[in-house]
């Protein structure tokens, strides 16, 4: 029975480091989703006298810009729950991949609900009320999924490196097998 408390302990501890992780998923959902749309800068539509909606090129350009801001945020946001999911769970073996990933892959999703919840929203409404002359932004808007593979990729990545690593360390500490004797030669086969 004396071998079991550990592995209860260890178990204890890692559902304890799993909410504090869910919360940490959370948190950098948010603060990614909000970070995310006060960077971007988007384009406007100019109503012209004939009623006609314009967007100068590098305007189009400006788009793009939300998957970028997405995709650098995604790069660090990714890193930091790779980073903290290896430090917590290293010990419980391959399913820190899957915390890692999932995380990633989570708090990707809701920072990208975040950021466009925050808005500005429904372009549809707002150009079919502009007058002349007015500039209207277009929707905060993720255009691609892209980047929600760069926030799975970056958040797995610490894991792979953390246990590529460990790896040389264990298979150092083995120690080495000395080769095996040749058994002695008798006075028969001579």
């Amino acid at each position: 029975m004396t071998e079991r408390e550990p592995t209860r302990g260890r178990w204890r501890r890692s559902r304890a480091w799993f909410f504090v992780y869910v919360c940490t998923v959370a948190v950098v959902a948010v603060v990614a989703g909000i970070v995310w749309n006060r960077l971007v800068v988007l384009p406007t539509y100019q109503i012209g006298e004939d009623f006609r909606a314009r967007i100068p090129e590098s305007g189009l350009t400006q788009i793009v810009g939300t998957d970028v801001y997405f995709t650098l945020i995604g790069l660090i946001g990714g890193l930091v729950l790779g980073v903290m999911a290896w430090i917590l769970f290293h010990d419980i073996g391959w399913p820190v991949t899957l915390l890692a990933g999932g995380g990633g892959l989570v708090s990707g999703f809701a920072a990208r609900y975040v950021g466009q919840f925050i808005g500005p929203r429904d372009f549809d409404e707002r150009i079919a009320s502009a007058t002349i002359g007015d500039l209207v932004r277009v929707d905060f808007t993720a255009n691609s999924w892209v980047p929600m593979a760069v926030w799975v990729g970056m958040a797995v990545l610490p894991v792979l490196i953390g246990s590529l690593v460990s790896r040389e360390k264990w298979i150092s500490h083995v120690p080495e097998i000395p080769p095996e004797e040749e058994p002695p030669e008798s006075a028969d086969s001579e």
